[in-house]
């Protein structure tokens, strides 16, 4: 397939698809290659057991865009989506608390929403906090922090919180309204759909998928399983299985590690080094019958305990979709891992794990799973480490003298939504076309 394009889009994640859409519509010649059998990467849907799940739980949250119809490429139909406001529950001290947690400890028992109010009255202020670990004491107060935001952190991104600095923070962790913990610990609760992204989208009639397919629908210009094996960033030549492709400029959207480790450039593999992340497992569950009625109507749970294997778990089912059988219960659950990690654990030991979790927890029982699976997501969350921004504007300075653009959640190194890596890949295309 030795050939000749002016613009490489590497990925066709919902990023890149977006970048091609821009570059298609313009009339631009591109190539647009992807390791997959299909489109989409993580924001994929896919059949398990004869029932609909999502790659992992994928939610589209909009801000800049009113609806799924308006935003550009993606062929989508608002009659064919729902507008949902988000409930979602933390689990603790064998307590359901809704989210966000801090706002809500009236649902708590009395001994300890008294220590955890407390323990917030008497926190320490630290203006010029060293880490995310020391940014959390300083706003919540120990109690509430050792109870959820220590250990649910720590198990979603598989790190210790004083290795992670504070940009990007107050962004997720906005310092806390001290009238809303006063009125949650008084049992006046903010509720379970309010807070940062308090309602999302989601397809009546499908999973998430159906973004992904809209964006990837016409792009007659795109390679599937064709993932890119090297990059000669001087001769401005990439190797895939099927052959050289010689082009003029580079949009990517694939992890930004894997792509400094892919290229020529010795001094991009040494920043990639630097690049830390984590490894998600995430594993679905089809289940006889209905799931725990104590999370009726739950989107999903928070899991702190140090002693329960995964740190979130989904419940499909609980999302007005006919996609859902009545009868079934469709779930899944996550389990980090760091990606400094060379070695995987074994799949089905680790569905072991979390099926005898569940079962202790009462939630879930073997005798009535009908289907199990497990898959890895390689490059789950980038870490916010001390060393991150000095290390992505390194290689952002390097690439950009050999006109390479990166685009989306991994491209950029970032945690940004669904929108803002579609987003993203608009811009680049946009910027390369001037």
């Amino acid at each position: 397939m030795d050939c000749q394009t002016d613009i490489l889009v590497v990925g066709a994640g919902i990023t890149g698809c977006a970048a091609a859409q821009e570059l298609n519509a313009s009339g631009r010649d591109y190539l647009l290659i992807e390791k997959n059998a299909e489109p989409g990467g993580l924001t994929r849907s896919i059949d398990i057991g004869g029932a609909q799940f999502d790659y992992t739980g994928h939610f589209l949250h909009l801000s800049r865009y009113r609806s799924p119809e308006e935003i550009p490429h993606a062929h989508q139909k608002n009659s064919e989506w729902q507008l949902i406001d988000r409930y979602s529950a933390v689990y603790t001290e064998r307590t359901v608390v809704p989210a966000p947690f801090q706002y809500n400890l009236f649902a708590l028992p009395k001994n300890v929403r008294d220590q955890y109010y407390t323990d917030y009255l008497e926190r320490t202020p630290n203006n010029h906090p060293a880490s995310f670990k020391d940014y959390l004491l300083a706003g919540f107060g120990r109690g509430i922090c050792e109870a959820f935001l220590f250990p649910y952190n720590e198990k979603l991104l598989a790190t210790p919180l004083q290795d992670l600095s504070i940009e990007n923070v107050k962004r997720f962790f906005p310092v806390p309204d001290k009238q809303k913990i006063e009125s949650g610990y008084a049992g006046k609760g903010e509720g379970a759909s309010t807070g940062y992204n308090s309602c999302f989208w989601y397809p009546i009639r499908n999973g998430i998928g159906i973004l992904a397919r809209g964006l990837a629908e016409g792009l007659t210009s795109l390679k599937k399983c064709c993932p890119l094996e090297s990059i000669d960033l001087k001769a401005k030549v990439a190797r895939t299985p099927f052959g050289t492709i010689k082009y003029d400029k580079v949009i990517t959207s694939i992890p930004l590690n894997v792509f400094c480790r892919q290229s020529s450039e010795k001094t991009l593999h040494h920043l990639a080094s630097r690049l830390n992340h984590t490894r998600v497992l995430c594993i679905n569950i089809l289940l006889k019958g209905e799931f725990n009625k104590e999370f009726q109507g739950c989107h999903w749970i928070y899991v702190p305990d140090r002693d329960l294997p995964f740190y979130r778990l989904g419940i499909y089912s609980h999302i007005p979709n006919s996609v859902y059988r009545k009868d079934r219960t469709a779930l899944y659950v996550e389990r980090a891992y760091s990606g400094k990690e060379t070695e995987s654990p074994s799949i089905d030991s680790e569905i072991q794990e979390a099926l005898s979790s569940l079962e202790r927890l009462g939630w879930v029982y073997r005798r009535d799973c009908i289907t199990v699976s497990a898959h890895w997501i390689d490059c789950a969350y980038v870490h916010f480490d001390h060393a991150r921004r000095e290390t992505v504007e390194e290689i952002k300075e390097i690439l950009n003298r050999f006109d390479v653009h990166t685009v989306g959640r991994y491209g950029l190194w970032d945690y940004i939504s669904m929108e803002d890596s579609i987003c993203s890949g608009l811009e680049a295309a946009r910027n390369v076309l001037k």
